[in-house]
């Protein structure tokens, strides 16, 4: 078995600056942390509270319908489910289609939902007056073009 090397060129510097993964994994790291902070007071992670806006704007048939929404691993999604099924704040019932169980929120949810709605709406000002309005309506744009190109290649 033969191992390539790179080439000279290619130094771990250059492989730095240039990796989509390594600074997307990063700006996603501080905007979590950022989101996050304004969620305290709800006790809802940003994670969290994504989950519970995708059920609340289209509720899912089932937790695989789900992970394609929000682009999750469905065991990682599960497992986010799983604490705010504990939290009560989501029902899961069967859907008739075969196990499938559906998501909804609970009247505790939705509470839960209205409060955190105000942290992520000062987490949102917040980081669209770092980044700048327009320029984040532009990048998000070019964001969700590249996630469905993405996709479409896994």
């Amino acid at each position: 078995m033969s191992s390539r090397n790179p080439p000279a060129a290619l130094t771990p510097e250059k492989v730095g600056l240039q990796c989509a993964a390594l600074h997307s994994r990063v700006l996603s790291r501080l905007v979590t942390r950022l989101y996050n902070q304004h969620l305290n007071d709800s006790g809802l992670r940003v994670t969290q509270f994504s989950v519970l806006n995708a059920i609340k704007a289209r509720p899912p048939e089932s937790i695989f319908q789900l992970a394609e929404l929000l682009g999750m691993e469905r065991t990682s999604l599960q497992r986010t489910v799983d604490k705010l099924i504990e939290k009560g704040l989501v029902a899961s019932e069967p859907t008739g289609n075969k196990r499938a169980l559906g998501l909804s929120l609970t009247p505790a949810g939705e509470a839960c939902y209205q409060q955190a709605l105000a942290g992520w709406q000062a987490a949102q000002q917040q980081f669209e007056s770092l980044v700048g309005k327009k320029s984040w309506q532009q990048i998000s744009s070019e964001l969700r073009r590249f996630s469905h190109q993405v996709k479409q290649e896994l």
